[in-house]
């Protein structure tokens, strides 16, 4: 957060929760009845499925880096958490539901914009689940 509210760093662009980053308290009174709540840098999303944080998708290898394009549709249209079948689903927020009836040349063309992006490297940290997440917060 800025000044005036959420900036952009070039230098992190797409590259997901930052890896050093603690990760905040969180009331658990606040996620009820199917509210959810994001950070300020919107890479945090905390609701009824637990704590979830934006992937790095970057060109570097901590990212989609060494993905396949295959794997890549899988993960957006499919919503297979890195394109791998029988895998975990991905989380909330990644409105991968939205995605489904994209056609391939449009997902092709992500995958290939995505690939020539400046790698960062960032390993996000995994997600919490929600029995783990009273003990963890």
């Amino acid at each position: 957060m800025g000044p005036n509210g959420p900036e952009l760093i070039d230098s992190l662009l797409l590259s997901g929760y930052p890896s050093g980053r603690p990760i905040p308290e969180v009331d658990e009174n606040a996620v009820t009845n199917g509210r959810a709540l994001m950070n300020e840098g919107l890479t945090m999303a905390v609701g009824p499925w637990g704590v979830s944080f934006a992937s790095d998708i970057t060109s570097d290898e901590t990212g989609i880096g060494t993905w396949t394009e295959e794997q890549f549709s899988k993960a957006l249209k499919q919503g297979w958490y890195k394109g791998i079948d029988g895998g975990r689903k991905l989380l909330p927020p990644m409105p991968w539901q939205n995605f489904r009836e994209m056609k391939d040349g449009d997902v092709r063309a992500m995958y290939l914009n995505l690939k020539s992006t400046r790698p960062v490297r960032n390993i996000v940290p995994s997600p919490v689940s929600p029995r783990l997440q009273a003990s963890t917060f």
